[in-house]
């Protein structure tokens, strides 16, 4: 196993840090702004090794990402709806509405690192005081990233002196194809979720959750995305929500030209699956223009909008009280 780590430009006259981890299954790239997760370089059926993480290039446009590819959404992931929450009031940066908590919020800071590595892992914390995002504070927190073998996990843990919220989530996309050769169509999804949460013309909740079953969002045998994408002009930016009792929720990837396989595990209610079927921003990724259906989005987290739904829950984050949200990432051949 071996670390690297070097200094990056950002533009203009600020740098950021790239780490590199390696073992003998995995490659994983990680930035310290955004505690970004940047590339995950797998092996095929051949032993091929490439990349199946879409991340922006060149590296310095990550300041002005605006898509948040592979970063670190928080304190609260998701919409709020009217960026209010009882009596707070957060910033309005979609329509009227909050998303991911601002334009300060955690996917555009600096994190500070320090790395580990033992004879089954390497270890990467990413740390931050957050004073900026609007939400209550301070909020002190990790982002913690643990290579061992084919997997990869990420934990968040947040703690704040004053009663606050914590909903984070890492907003990577993947195309298990390697180095974008195809796009998302033909490679293979299952959720372990029955239930969808409605939401308005603007993706905020409704409140009401919806049955999957004998609609395009059934998940619960895999199936190509190309099925369900033909049937949903708009496709995929949607909440899939697990029931209540379930102890570990699953999202699996797989590509039948590569081989690849991806399991994606979390406690946490929900996960958002956003297939960029309207792309129509100007952006690089891996080098190459990203187009619709590039990469598919993988977002675990509570049920977005959840402090204005309790009835689904909660994110509080209590005084002096740490609480640790975690995502697994499974990687494999078949």
């Amino acid at each position: 196993m071996s670390i690297k780590i070097e200094n990056v430009s950002l533009g203009g006259n600020k740098t950021t840090q790239l780490i590199s981890l390696q073992n003998e299954q995995l490659t994983v790239e990680l930035v310290s702004f955004g505690a970004h997760l940047y590339r995950v370089l797998a092996k095929d059926k051949n032993g091929l090794l490439e990349n199946v993480v879409l991340n922006v290039t060149p590296i310095s446009d990550l300041a002005t990402d605006l898509q948040y590819f592979g970063v670190t959404v928080g304190p609260v992931a998701g919409r709020i709806k009217n960026a209010q929450i009882g009596d707070l009031k957060l910033e309005a940066n979609e329509n009227a509405n909050s998303l991911h908590s601002g334009s300060q919020g955690w996917s555009f800071q600096e994190w500070a690192i320090e790395t580990q590595e033992t004879a089954e892992a390497i270890t990467v914390t990413f740390t931050y005081t957050d004073e900026k995002s609007g939400f209550p504070g301070p909020i002190d927190a990790k982002v913690i990233y643990r290579l061992s073998g084919a997997n990869l996990s990420i934990e968040f843990v947040g703690e704040s002196p004053v009663a606050s919220y914590f909903n984070p989530t890492n907003h990577g996309y993947f195309n298990l194809s390697g180095e974008l050769k195809a796009n998302i169509r033909q490679q293979e999804l299952q959720i372990t979720a029955e239930h969808i949460l409605a939401t308005d013309v603007e993706l905020i909740p409704t409140g009401e959750l919806l049955a999957v079953a004998g609609t395009a969002y059934d998940f619960t045998s895999a199936k190509k995305l190309e099925t369900c994408l033909s049937e949903l002009p708009n496709g995929l930016d949607t909440a899939f929500v697990f029931a209540e009792n379930a102890a570990e929720n699953t999202v699996s990837l797989f590509d039948e030209m590569s081989g690849r396989t991806l399991e994606v595990t979390s406690a946490a209610r929900s996960v958002i699956i956003y297939s960029a079927s309207g792309w129509n921003r100007d952006t690089q990724v891996n080098n190459k223009p990203m187009v619709k259906e590039l990469g598919l989005a993988i977002e675990f987290q509570e049920i977005p909008d959840t402090p204005n739904h309790p009835e689904w829950g909660s994110v509080a984050l209590l005084p002096n009280v740490p609480v640790s949200k975690k995502i697994n990432y499974k990687f494999g051949v078949k």
